[in-house]
This record gives structure tokens, sequence and C-alpha cells, in this order.
């Protein structure tokens, strides 16, 4: 019988194995990324593009062309692409970051040469109804005037532009007046230029059988197979900002301090997100434990570090009453002090270690998962090495070696602060 007076044994974990996908290419050079794993009958297709929101200089075109894939093609209405994928029991989602977009399809495996067969039309000849792009903007314009009454929402536009510039692709963001001003003939073309025939590679995930590939190469690889545009972003060296963005009435102010780093391809990387971690990466990390458990100030802050495909930043943020938010900024300065100045003590670090080990597990439990961290490592051009390698690093890394790390990259004067709400007091 089960002893449930006393904790169970700790267990620590030794090694973290990562499948590596198998590497087909269809007949036109697409290269398809396939990871069999899972004991369920399904699979995840995923069709990804170099065609996120930083690639196009005109706001909104890139969401709206991806949100909007699904919306009707020359042959078929959105509702009836709904009513026919849903039939056999599968489903069709888009996905779009600043540097990539992507259409996906779960389905059951038996099915799969059938609702390939509408993932492939969708992606090639959507017609974007001018109903559906009216219907979407008219939502979105509505839904960004109520986000602008929030201070998180203005924190975080203004916590990019800080960092970027206003006019940079990555600190941009839009505005009521885009909205205004969209035109459908925008996603047309865009669609056009940086979709169409344009498939960067795909990745399929689940429990793939022996005609997976051939079903894919007869929807995907029989279509030629325009050149991939590519998009070079410069990136500043913007430190030392401090604004803030007035909301007079208020009753809690945002909080963002951060700075522009790079990505997880940079040989620090890993170490800053061990660092990260321990500042406020996890429940009981030090911001936590000092601003929401001993001051009281807020329900919840975070660190952590956002890898992009050009550069890669540090986020600090959170949501204090107004009232603190000055003791509140002043008390995440001594957490980043402390990290500059003391040895992180042998226990705290090997809590982070387990923590993150433990999450790093959980993230490669199952195909879907498995293919979303191939996702990551393919866009930065990276393979299995870097999952080892972050294993390793988390595993050995010393505390002198992050208290190198912080005093090289959280210095105050490099770093940028940016709050919303009532005004500061002194």
């Amino acid at each position: 019988m089960l002893d449930r007076t006393s904790a169970p044994s700790f267990g620590k974990i030794e090694s973290i194995n990562l499948l590596e996908p198998s590497v087909h290419h269809l007949d036109n050079g697409i290269p398809v990324f396939a990871i069999n794993a899972g004991a369920q009958e399904v699979l995840k297709v995923e069709l990804v593009f170099e065609a996120g929101t930083a690639t196009t200089d005109k706001m909104l075109v890139s969401s709206v062309t991806s949100h909007l894939l699904t919306s009707g093609t020359k042959a078929h209405s959105a509702l009836e692409i709904a009513q026919a994928v849903d039939f056999y029991g599968a489903h069709l989602e888009t996905e779009i970051s600043q540097d990539q977009c992507s259409l996906c399809l779960y389905t059951l495996n038996k099915h799969l040469d059938k609702t390939a067969n509408w993932l492939s039309e969708v992606y090639e000849s959507p017609i974007f109804p001018e109903r559906e792009v009216e219907t979407y903007i008219l939502k979105s314009k509505q839904e960004m005037l109520v986000n602008l009454e929030k201070v998180s929402y203005l924190g975080a536009k203004g916590f990019s532009a800080a960092l970027f510039g206003e006019t940079h692709p990555y600190g941009r963001s839009a505005s009521i007046s885009d909205y205004e001003s969209f035109q459908r003939e925008e996603i047309l073309k865009f669609h056009e230029t940086m979709i169409k025939d344009r498939i960067l590679h795909i990745i399929v995930s689940g429990k793939l059988t022996d005609s997976t590939i051939e079903i894919l190469n007869k929807r995907f690889g029989q279509h030629s197979r325009s050149e991939i545009l590519t998009t070079e972003i410069e990136i500043g060296n913007t430190t030392g900002i401090t604004s803030h963005i007035d909301k007079t009435d208020a009753v809690q102010n945002s909080i963002k301090i951060g700075r522009v780093l790079f990505n997880r391809a940079h040989p620090d990387f890993i170490g800053l997100q061990i660092l990260t971690t321990v500042l406020g990466g996890y429940f009981g990390s030090r911001l936590m434990t000092n601003i929401r458990e001993d001051k009281g100030y807020t329900y919840g802050i975070g660190a952590g570090l956002v890898s992009l495909k050009h550069s890669g930043y540090l986020s600090i943020s959170t949501e204090v009453g107004s009232d603190v938010c000055q003791a509140a900024i002043n008390e995440i300065y001594v957490e980043i002090e402390r990290l500059r100045k003391n040895l992180i003590p042998t226990e705290e670090l090997e809590l982070v270690r387990n923590y993150m080990l433990g999450s790093i597990l959980k993230s490669a439990d199952g195909p879907f998962n498995i293919a979303s961290k191939w996702k990551t490592y393919l866009k930065h051009g990276l393979g299995a090495s870097a999952h080892y390698n972050l294993v390793k690093q988390i595993q050995t890394i010393t505390p002198e070696r992050l208290r190198e790390l912080a005093a090289s990259y959280l210095q105050k004067e490099d770093l940028v602060q940016v709050t919303a709400g009532k005004a500061l007091a002194n």
C-alpha cells in the first residue's frame, strides 16, 4: 500500500533526450521535418512561411493576411471550409510572430489525404472576401480601442518602441489610423509575394504512417516553388531610456524594464536564460519573493528572454498599485544589483536547475511539443546540439559565471524603463 505519510524520494534529472526529425524533400524541394512519435492516431501538419509582422513595411498586412487565410477560397466560402474540415474531426488554425507565420492542420491519420487537400486549397487560393476583411478590421479596431484603456497594453507598446524605435520592424505597433486606412489589396499582394508557393518548410508530427510523406508530396510537392524573400533587419543599440505613458485614471501602473540583447544562437543566451530565471522566471524567483510575497505590491511579476530571428531582448514585467510604482521599481533594481554583486547560493541555484530541467522535460514530451521546439531551433538555424548544450549548461553553470553575466549585461545605465499609468511619485 502507498505510504502517504512520507514524501516521495527526490529524483534528479540526468539527461533529456530530444527526438530528432527525419528530413524529407518533396518533388519541388520543400523540406519536410517529420517527428514520428506518440500513440494517438493524430497528426499536426504545419506550413511555415517567412512572413511575420516584421517582414513588411505596411502595418497590419501580415497579421490580417495570416488570420484570414481560412476566410474563403475561389471555390469555397469560410463556412463551407469550416464544415468540411470539421466533418473529418480536423481543425485549421494560423499562428504569427514577428519573424514567421504558419498555417496548421490537426487531423486524424486516416483522413490526412482529404484534410490536406483542404489545407492546400486554403494556402494556395484564398480570396480574402471583402466582407470578411471589413468585419475583421472593424472587430480588431474595436479591440484596440478597448486595449488602449489598459496600462499593460500601453506599456507593452511603449516598451517595444523604446527598445527598437517607433518605426523599427520590431518596435512599431499599429494605431487606429492604420485600421482606418487599411486596403484589402494590400493583403492580396502580400499573399502573392510572401506566402503563395513560398513554403519555407513543413513540420509534420504525430503518429506517421507509410503514406504520410507521400500524401504531403501529392498536395504540396507538385506546385512550383518561388524564391523565398528574406528580410534583413538592422538592430541599433538602444540603452538607458526612461519614459512614462500618462493615464491619469489608472488604478494600477504597468512597469517594463529590459534591454536589447541577442537571440538563442548567441553563446551567452543560455547563461542569461538561467540568470533571468533566478531573477523572475518562476514562482519562487527573487522578484516574486520580494515584490509579491514580501512587499505585496503585485499579484505577479516575471522576467524572461525573448529570442527573435535577428535580435532578442530581456523583459521584466509587472503591474502594481499606482501609489507603490516607484517603490516597486526600486526593488527591481535592488534585486538586479544583488545578482551583479553577490554569488547565488548553491541551494537556490540547484532549485533553479531542477525547475528548468523539469520544464525542458515537459516541453519535450509528446510529438506536438517536440515539433514546437524544433520550429524554434529551425528558425535560428540550430540543431540537436543546441538542446543538449542547454541541458549541459543548466547542469554545470557556476554562481561565478552567473555573476559575470549579470555584471556584463544588467548594468542599470543600459536598461530601458517604461511605465504606464499615473505619474510616478518622486
